[in-house]
């Protein structure tokens, strides 16, 4: 039976996350001092204690990328394919062998400063559209000065939209005439996945040019698309083309389960991407490790 790890994106955090693995397990410490050692700014206490930074995008997505490599270290855990969401990508690429942790502590780390400096954005949740009429309304209400684009397409009735932020306030009022059930603007500092984010594209490129990526000892099903890669090059221009390109959840989950796919464990903060298996491909178990508590469950079943 072939198991997928899979990775959360931004969104999964909370205050106090991987505190207990930190204090509970040498392996998942060790993990972790790592990840703090190699940021110029204190992940530690903004991931341990109430920290509003934590919802700040530059410093989300460290302690996201932290803490579900210090579930793999405190469990020991292998997968047989992995899929992150957005920036869980960058700790699915480290669990593949595809990048070193100190290396994807400094690629997560800029990616996450750049992330941040984009303005003029918004996102919606959009529920209950089918994909086809929303990215044909998306088409439609966009321009040369104004644009709006599927950016996560999470499950067939849930796909969040990203763009101009004007242009996102005016498509919820018409999808909701269109039929969708709820369009609910997301608190997000920009534009993911979106033009918006070709700025901070053309710098990533430029980071991440000499930072050698190497073979992945496991398949890993990048969200640009949906295919399980294994060429070191493809995976990083992928990665790069993942800041203005949507995430293809669905299209991911449907390549593992092709793949022969029967179990998905999410490692990290909450069990978000559990819920979006479950409504994508009911035959593949779900399961999620987020706590110490968690952690001793799985390494003594």
């Amino acid at each position: 039976m072939k198991k997928l790890i899979l990775f959360p994106g931004q969104g999964a955090q909370y205050a106090g996350m991987a505190k207990d693995i930190y204090e509970n397990s040498p392996e998942g410490r060790t993990l972790l001092d790592e990840v703090f050692m190699n940021v110029d700014f204190d992940l530690k206490s903004i991931m341990f204690e109430e920290d509003e930074r934590l919802n700040q995008t530059e410093y989300t997505q460290p302690a996201l990328f932290a803490h579900s490599l210090a579930v793999l270290a405190a469990t020991g855990l292998k997968g047989d394919i992995v899929l992150g969401h957005s920036l869980g990508e960058l700790p699915a690429l480290v669990h593949a062998g595809v990048i070193s942790v100190k290396d994807g502590v400094s690629i997560v780390a800029k990616r996450g400063e750049l992330m941040s400096e984009s303005t003029g954005g918004g996102m919606a949740a959009v529920i209950g559209m089918e994909y086809g009429a929303l990215s044909e309304l998306c088409e439609s209400m966009s321009d040369q000065e104004r644009k709006i684009q599927p950016a996560n397409i999470n499950a067939p009735d849930q796909i969040v939209v990203s763009g101009d932020r004007t242009l996102v306030d005016e498509f919820a009022a018409e999808a909701k005439a269109r039929g969708a059930r709820r369009v609910m603007p997301l608190n997000v500092s920009g534009a993911f996945h979106s033009h918006l984010m070709e700025p901070a594209k053309v710098e990533f490129r430029k980071f991440i040019e000499d930072i050698p990526f190497n073979a992945p000892v496991i398949p890993v099903i990048q969200n640009v698309s949906a295919k399980a890669e294994t060429d070191p090059e493809t995976i990083k221009a992928q990665l790069i083309d993942q800041l203005t390109s949507p995430v293809r959840f669905v299209e991911c989950i449907e390549a593992a389960a092709a793949a022969g796919v029967e179990e998905a464990v999410e490692v990290g903060p909450k069990k978000v991407l559990n819920g979006l298996v479950r409504k994508i491909d009911r035959s593949i178990k779900t399961s999620n490790i987020d706590t110490m508590e968690q952690v001793k469950e799985f390494t003594n079943g």
